[in-house]
């Protein structure tokens, strides 16, 4: 048997290539394993499948009998196949100290369990299970509607969390990440997590000095070696656990059998891994220098607040910035060492950095969050390098259509408007006369703009990150398709917008020369769309939508064209408000920026009908 366990236990470790380097890797005879391999397919331990040599069931098995006897090495799992979409939360748990769950506590006014959904649904992972248990009415209120599956612990005062865990075996098809709902942390953890070729891992931080540490040591090789919260019963202490994994559906499987027996239901997790660790290879994650904490009391829910949460946002605004640098190196091959300035420069949709390199002055654009599932870069980049070429729109040196990566040409003393500058009369000519030129040209857009897609596009990525919504959003909703219904009965235009007329959008140049940038939205539409943008978005009262209405059509704005600009101002603060809710499911903050469009539509939208 010791030669069956030796080809097995190879073959569970390395790939199979062929019998010769079988044999040079197990230090047999080629005729020997020639043998052996067909006395192990005879009896049930390895099947062919294509050109490929597996294990079966009963191999596995055997290996497993066989390691726990001798203790020589580990097995493995199979390696990470594909990309996790799936995440188990536990928050059973019954906390005194607080009158709420503790995943609804919030810290800088984001419930705990929000800032997960979002570091999780910006990853694409968005098939998320909250195991509840306390209070679970709290948590039925606050994701009703939004797509994420509650499951129900009902003896959630008398067992541990491995109880928990075992309610979703019916519902995890796939490998997951399994989080606790009492934490805040860096992103850096769940990219730790979801990096790597190991199907199985644990992240540990040094510890914390919480009153509920699980220490861990590994063994040589980083793998789970033994956890305990006695810390007298380690040989070493290489980190704490702090409750973020990254599961396989075969761990869990693993897991379920152990707990099949189970005769004390206050087994945690932890201990399950624990026990399979001394067979198969779990690899601990060292993330090292994590801000992060574990809420249990209202001595760490201030430490939260004061102290955890301040550095976290510090910090990953520091990762962005370190990400942009080396990205505007890399791309327009300038050492980070020839940067000489550096820094935010605003942005919404995106983030922009002001950078001066070499002696020159640019604008680097980093996408934000889901924009490649809403903005088509290729269209933006065709678009955009015609408007430059036509002089409406600023130099381009760098677009990468794959990454949404864009460098700019700086305009020294460019001065950007806001709404209270859009209305001055001086600029109100130069706007309205840069959009006839636009309107009227002959620039072949890439493909249309559709508001009807673009919304719909948005209301389908809400529904697939489960994001929250608005109280009036069903209402609004409905008078979107009743509004398009009616500007099909006025009848449209097809012609070159732009489609994102915010008053940032219009610079001056030292020469007070107007540009019009970021042609994200770009395409072929009705031009009272662009109207509506520009006069909803700066804000015009009515005698100055008066007279910009007059310098655009150089006399009366026929009645018709009045009629589209409100249905479009009713439609641009539905698309956007939508448009807030997706990228707030993505973990960005907009304020009440997002709800404010949506009641301002409603109130126009009764105003009007």
């Amino acid at each position: 048997m010791e030669k069956y366990y030796k080809i097995l236990y190879y073959l569970n470790q390395n790939p199979f290539e062929n019998q010769r380097a079988l044999a040079r890797g197990v230090e047999m005879s080629l005729g020997q394993v020639n043998g052996l391999m067909r006395q192990l397919t005879e009896e049930g331990y390895l099947e062919k499948q294509g050109g490929n040599i597996q294990l079966t069931e009963k191999a596995e098995s055997f290996l497993e009998q066989m390691t726990r006897q001798n203790q020589t090495g580990r097995l493995i799992f199979e390696k990470r196949k594909k990309k996790i979409d799936t995440a188990v939360i536990l928050a059973a748990g019954r906390n005194p100290n607080f009158d709420c769950p503790t995943g609804l506590l919030e810290v800088g006014g984001i419930p705990l369990i929000e800032r997960l959904l979002k570091m999780l649904t910006v990853r694409g992972i968005d098939k998320i299970y909250v195991v509840t248990g306390s209070q679970k009415e709290q948590y039925e209120e606050y994701f009703r509607g939004r797509g994420v599956t509650l499951v129900n612990n009902p003896r959630y005062k008398w067992n541990g969390t491995m109880e928990s865990l075992s309610m979703v075996r019916d519902l995890v098809q796939d490998d997951f990440l399994l989080l606790e709902s009492n934490l805040i942390f860096e992103e850096t953890a769940i990219t730790a997590l979801l990096e790597g070729e190991e199907a199985n891992r644990l992240v540990l931080t040094a510890p914390s000095g919480s009153k509920d540490e699980a220490y861990v040591e590994l063994d040589s090789r980083q793998n789970l070696f033994r956890i305990s919260k006695d810390i007298h019963q380690l040989n070493r202490i290489d980190g704490e656990m702090i409750g973020l994994s990254r599961i396989s559906l075969s761990l869990y499987r693993k897991m379920l059998e152990y707990f099949a027996d189970n005769q004390n239901p206050m087994l945690n997790y932890e201990y399950v891994i624990e026990d399979i660790g001394r067979i198969y290879q779990i690899r601990g994650i060292m993330v090292d220098d994590m801000a992060w904490t574990v809420i249990e009391d209202q001595e760490l829910y201030r430490k939260a607040r004061e102290r955890v949460y301040p550095k976290i946002l510090k910090r990953e605004r520091l990762r962005k910035e370190n990400h942009a640098r080396e990205t505007f190196s890399r791309c327009m091959g300038i050492p980070e060492e020839s940067i000489e300035d550096f820094g935010i420069s605003g942005g919404m949709t995106n983030t922009n950095f002001y950078v001066k390199a070499a002696g020159k002055e640019y604008i680097l654009r980093i996408p934000g969050a889901c924009t490649d599932i809403m903005i088509d870069r290729k269209s933006e980049r065709h678009n955009s390098a015609l408007a430059s070429d036509f002089g409406i729109n600023v130099p381009t040196l760098y677009f990468d259509a794959e990454t949404g990566v864009k460098v700019t040409q700086y305009l020294p003393e460019a001065v950007t408007l806001n709404g209270k500058t859009a209305r001055l009369e001086m600029n109100i000519r130069k706007s309205t006369r840069l959009l006839r030129e636009l309107h009227h040209s002959d620039l072949r857009m890439y493909q249309d703009f559709s508001v009807r897609k673009e919304y719909e596009k948005y209301k389908e990525l809400i529904e697939k990150v489960q994001a929250s919504v608005y109280p009036e959003y069903q209402e609004m909703d409905q008078a979107f398709y009743r509004l398009l219904d009616r500007l099909e009965e006025i009848g449209t235009e097809h012609l070159p917008c732009h489609n994102d007329l915010v008053p940032e959008n219009l610079i001056l140049d030292a020469s007070g020369r107007m540009y019009l940038i970021d042609w994200e939205y770009s395409g072929y539409n009705d031009p009272m769309w662009d109207l509506a943008s520009h006069l909803l978005e700066s804000e015009f009262l009515p005698l100055e939508e008066e007279l910009y209405l007059q310098y655009y059509f150089e006399g009366d704005a026929p009645e018709h064209a009045r009629e589209k600009i409100r249905i479009y101002e009713i439609l641009q603060d539905i698309l956007w408000a939508a448009w807030t809710m997706a990228k707030e499911a993505q973990g960005e903050d907009f304020g009440s920026y997002g709800r404010d469009r949506l009641k301002r539509g409603k109130q126009a939208y009764e105003k009007l009908y």
